[in-house]
């Protein structure tokens, strides 16, 4: 499962403020609310037991809010550059 973090995923931030900024999107709710909605969405969709790759550009604060999320769902968390080099971040069972 990969799982963008930018704000181009607009699933990923229901209900928030993103806004095209210099052609890019980019969130502008704060974080404690954003973190919340962030959280509540990813409740709802099937979380791959097996790994789960984080990419995208966003600040550093929502790759740690999903991470915390994510860990004791799924065996396996990695980071991917946006390169196509992954690194894995986390491993479980």
């Amino acid at each position: 499962m990969i799982l963008d973090l930018s704000p181009a995923n607009r699933d990923l931030y229901p209900g928030l403020d993103v806004q095209d900024l210099a052609g890019k999107p980019t969130l502008l709710t704060p974080p404690e609310v954003a973190i919340l909605a962030m959280t509540s969405y990813l409740a709802t969709i099937a979380i791959d037991p097996e790994g789960v790759v984080l990419t995208g550009r966003m600040a550093i604060w929502a790759y740690l809010a999903v991470f915390h999320f994510l860990h004791g769902k799924t065996k396996r968390i990695y980071y991917e550059d946006g390169r196509g080099q992954r690194v894995l971040v986390a491993a479980h069972g």
